[in-house]
């Protein structure tokens, strides 16, 4: 498949969990993300195609507020190539509030892996 993505996704070496805040379940931990998507490790294979709002959790370090959600859509998911029994899920970010979009860009800017970008 070519690659679409606009921008690199930066890893991030920060343990943030993702909740399905539509029934409030975490769904699996942040591996990396961009203010265009997100790429998810999740013990659970997802749909794809779909639509959802996303909540992640922030800590004070990052963020003003317990939170931040956001619509994505999920793009793919695939079983992970080196973790035995884990997915890997993109989605694509749809819809986030201008003061969360920072969050998330302060999240890379201060956890991210600088020697670490990824293409996917």
């Amino acid at each position: 498949m070519p690659e679409r993505r606009k921008s690199q996704r930066r890893s991030i070496s920060y343990y943030l969990r993702i909740i399905d805040a539509g029934t409030d379940q975490m769904i699996g931990h942040l591996a990396d993300i961009t203010l265009q998507g997100l790429k998810m490790d999740s013990q659970k294979p997802l749909p794809v195609n779909q639509k959802y709002r996303l909540r992640i959790n922030t800590t004070s370090d990052v963020a003003d507020k317990d939170f931040i959600e956001f619509d994505a859509f999920s793009r793919w998911c695939e079983l992970d190539p080196l973790q035995t029994g884990l997915f890997e899920i993109g989605f694509e970010i749809l819809k986030i509030d201008p003061h969360d979009a920072g969050i998330i860009q302060h999240i890379v800017d201060k956890y991210s892996s600088r020697g670490n970008n990824f293409n996917f």
